[in-house]
Protein backbone atom coordinates (compact mmCIF):
# COMPACT_ATOMS: atom_id res chain seq x y z
CA UNK A 1 0.00 0.00 0.00
CA UNK A 2 1.54 3.33 -1.03
CA UNK A 3 1.46 6.51 1.09
CA UNK A 4 -1.45 8.06 -0.85
CA UNK A 5 -3.55 4.92 -0.40
CA UNK A 6 -2.83 4.90 3.35
CA UNK A 7 -3.91 8.52 3.71
CA UNK A 8 -7.07 7.92 1.66
CA UNK A 9 -7.91 4.88 3.78
CA UNK A 10 -7.38 6.83 7.03
CA UNK A 11 -9.62 9.65 5.78
CA UNK A 12 -12.27 7.12 4.82
CA UNK A 13 -12.35 5.41 8.25
CA UNK A 14 -14.39 8.15 10.02
CA UNK A 15 -16.93 8.11 7.19
CA UNK A 16 -17.29 4.32 7.41
CA UNK A 17 -17.59 4.54 11.20
CA UNK A 18 -20.34 7.18 10.91
CA UNK A 19 -22.27 5.17 8.34
CA UNK A 20 -21.98 1.98 10.40
CA UNK A 21 -23.05 3.67 13.64
CA UNK A 22 -25.88 5.59 12.03
CA UNK A 23 -27.45 2.28 11.00
CA UNK A 24 -27.73 1.34 14.67
CA UNK A 25 -29.67 4.44 15.65
CA UNK A 26 -32.93 3.60 17.40
CA UNK A 27 -36.14 3.63 15.42
CA UNK A 28 -38.99 5.92 16.49
CA UNK A 29 -41.06 4.95 19.52
CA UNK A 30 -44.29 3.10 18.80
CA UNK A 31 -47.54 4.13 20.50
CA UNK A 32 -49.64 0.97 20.56
CA UNK A 33 -52.55 2.97 22.00
CA UNK A 34 -52.78 4.72 18.63
CA UNK A 35 -55.88 3.25 16.92
CA UNK A 36 -53.91 3.04 13.64
CA UNK A 37 -51.97 0.06 15.03
CA UNK A 38 -53.40 -3.45 14.84
CA UNK A 39 -52.10 -5.46 17.79
CA UNK A 40 -52.14 -9.22 18.34
CA UNK A 41 -50.99 -10.79 21.59
CA UNK A 42 -50.31 -14.40 22.39
CA UNK A 43 -47.62 -16.95 23.00
CA UNK A 44 -44.80 -18.45 20.99
CA UNK A 45 -42.55 -21.45 21.27
CA UNK A 46 -39.30 -20.68 19.47
CA UNK A 47 -36.61 -23.22 18.63
CA UNK A 48 -33.72 -21.16 17.19
CA UNK A 49 -32.19 -24.24 15.51
CA UNK A 50 -32.98 -27.92 15.47
CA UNK A 51 -30.14 -28.60 17.94
CA UNK A 52 -31.22 -25.91 20.45
CA UNK A 53 -33.64 -25.86 23.37
CA UNK A 54 -37.02 -24.24 22.74
CA UNK A 55 -37.98 -20.97 24.41
CA UNK A 56 -41.61 -20.31 25.39
CA UNK A 57 -42.77 -16.76 25.93
CA UNK A 58 -45.23 -13.97 25.40
CA UNK A 59 -45.54 -12.53 21.93
CA UNK A 60 -46.75 -9.13 20.80
CA UNK A 61 -47.23 -8.49 17.08
CA UNK A 62 -48.28 -5.03 15.85
CA UNK A 63 -48.64 -3.40 12.43
CA UNK A 64 -49.84 -0.03 11.21
CA UNK A 65 -51.41 0.84 7.82
CA UNK A 66 -48.01 2.05 6.52
CA UNK A 67 -46.68 -1.49 6.95
CA UNK A 68 -44.47 -0.67 9.96
CA UNK A 69 -44.24 -3.57 12.41
CA UNK A 70 -43.25 -4.13 16.01
CA UNK A 71 -42.62 -7.63 17.36
CA UNK A 72 -41.73 -8.35 20.97
CA UNK A 73 -40.91 -11.76 22.40
CA UNK A 74 -40.36 -12.06 26.15
CA UNK A 75 -40.34 -14.54 28.97
CA UNK A 76 -41.73 -12.48 31.79
CA UNK A 77 -40.08 -10.47 33.18
CA UNK A 78 -37.20 -10.73 30.69
CA UNK A 79 -37.35 -9.48 27.10
CA UNK A 80 -35.74 -11.86 24.62
CA UNK A 81 -35.89 -9.65 21.54
CA UNK A 82 -37.71 -6.80 19.86
CA UNK A 83 -37.97 -6.32 16.11
CA UNK A 84 -39.22 -3.16 14.44
CA UNK A 85 -39.56 -1.64 11.01
CA UNK A 86 -40.21 2.01 10.30
CA UNK A 87 -40.39 3.20 6.73
CA UNK A 88 -37.43 1.60 4.97
CA UNK A 89 -35.46 0.93 8.18
CA UNK A 90 -35.46 -2.21 10.29
CA UNK A 91 -33.82 -3.28 13.54
CA UNK A 92 -33.83 -6.38 15.72
CA UNK A 93 -32.36 -6.37 19.23
CA UNK A 94 -31.58 -9.67 20.96
CA UNK A 95 -31.59 -8.27 24.48
CA UNK A 96 -30.49 -11.46 26.23
CA UNK A 97 -27.45 -11.76 23.95
CA UNK A 98 -26.61 -8.04 23.70
CA UNK A 99 -26.72 -8.16 19.89
CA UNK A 100 -28.47 -5.89 17.40
CA UNK A 101 -28.88 -6.02 13.65
CA UNK A 102 -30.31 -3.27 11.47
CA UNK A 103 -30.49 -2.12 7.90
CA UNK A 104 -32.45 -0.49 5.14
CA UNK A 105 -35.03 -2.09 2.88
CA UNK A 106 -36.77 -5.38 3.57
CA UNK A 107 -35.34 -7.29 6.54
CA UNK A 108 -33.47 -10.49 5.63
CA UNK A 109 -35.66 -13.59 5.49
CA UNK A 110 -33.53 -15.21 8.21
CA UNK A 111 -35.37 -12.86 10.59
CA UNK A 112 -38.81 -14.22 9.70
CA UNK A 113 -40.26 -12.54 12.81
CA UNK A 114 -40.61 -9.31 10.80
CA UNK A 115 -42.99 -11.13 8.46
CA UNK A 116 -45.36 -12.49 11.12
CA UNK A 117 -48.20 -10.06 10.32
CA UNK A 118 -48.05 -11.07 6.63
CA UNK A 119 -47.71 -14.77 7.37
CA UNK A 120 -50.66 -14.92 9.76
CA UNK A 121 -52.76 -13.24 7.09
CA UNK A 122 -51.86 -15.88 4.51
CA UNK A 123 -48.96 -14.39 2.53
CA UNK A 124 -46.65 -17.18 1.32
CA UNK A 125 -43.44 -17.58 3.33
CA UNK A 126 -40.07 -16.68 1.78
CA UNK A 127 -37.75 -19.59 1.00
CA UNK A 128 -36.55 -21.62 2.91
CA UNK A 129 -39.50 -21.04 5.28
CA UNK A 130 -42.79 -22.95 5.37
CA UNK A 131 -45.97 -22.03 7.26
CA UNK A 132 -48.61 -24.41 8.50
CA UNK A 133 -51.85 -23.18 10.01
CA UNK A 134 -53.05 -25.77 12.49
CA UNK A 135 -56.02 -23.90 13.97
CA UNK A 136 -57.77 -20.56 13.53
CA UNK A 137 -55.21 -18.68 15.66
CA UNK A 138 -52.26 -21.07 15.55
CA UNK A 139 -49.34 -21.25 13.13
CA UNK A 140 -46.09 -23.18 12.86
CA UNK A 141 -43.31 -21.49 10.90
CA UNK A 142 -40.38 -23.73 9.97
CA UNK A 143 -37.04 -23.00 8.35
CA UNK A 144 -36.52 -26.06 6.15
CA UNK A 145 -32.77 -25.42 5.99
CA UNK A 146 -31.79 -24.70 9.62
CA UNK A 147 -34.61 -26.35 11.56
CA UNK A 148 -35.56 -23.07 13.24
CA UNK A 149 -39.19 -23.40 14.30
CA UNK A 150 -41.72 -20.94 15.65
CA UNK A 151 -45.08 -22.04 16.96
CA UNK A 152 -47.40 -19.05 17.40
CA UNK A 153 -50.77 -18.84 19.11
CA UNK A 154 -52.38 -15.39 18.94
CA UNK A 155 -55.53 -13.87 20.41
CA UNK A 156 -57.23 -12.17 17.47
Amino acid sequence: MNQCSKVSFLLLLPVLWFIGCSRLLPLPAVDLDDPEWTVWEGQALWTPRSDRTSLAGDLLVARNPDGDVLISFSKSPFPIFTAQTSGRSWRIDFIDKGRSYSGLGRPPSRFVWFRLPELIEGTPAPKPWAVERSAENEWTILNLKTGEKIRVVLDR
